[in-house]
């Protein structure tokens, strides 16, 4: 079964270049994981609660002024004994158009996270 959460924020940071896609305000913070420049937050369940990109605009090869205009986040989180993997697609607003972009990311499963797979959506 695959846990999904549903966000309605998300904040770009123009002059830090970063966003943070907020997950369901319900849950409780517990803890972050680091997966070179892209932060998912826990609750005190191991589920979702948030996730942070760094120097954004590099990582998803867009300008600054475009990441100003995300209509659309999703991502899903596979974990397994071995490796944590996180893939998210955005979707932006240029020249009145929808366009994707996609990212992933790789960690070891280091902190023992319980096998699953979840699913976070923000609409912007």
């Amino acid at each position: 079964m695959v846990y999904k959460s549903k966000g309605n924020k998300c904040d770009y940071d123009f002059q830090n270049d970063s966003i943070f896609f907020y997950g369901e305000i319900n849950n409780n913070y517990n803890f972050s994981i680091d997966l070179d420049g892209i932060i998912v937050d826990f609750d005190d369940k191991n589920y979702i609660t948030g996730i942070e990109i760094l120097d954004a605009s590099k990582r998803f090869s867009s300008s600054k002024k475009e990441l100003l205009k995300i209509n659309d986040f999703e991502a899903t989180l596979d974990v397994n004994e071995k490796n944590v993997e996180v893939k998210m697609k955005i979707e932006i607003i240029k020249r009145n158009r929808l366009i994707n972009k996609c990212l992933e990311a790789l960690t070891l499963n280091s902190m023992g996270l319980p096998t699953r797979t979840q699913g976070m959506a923000v609409t912007c």
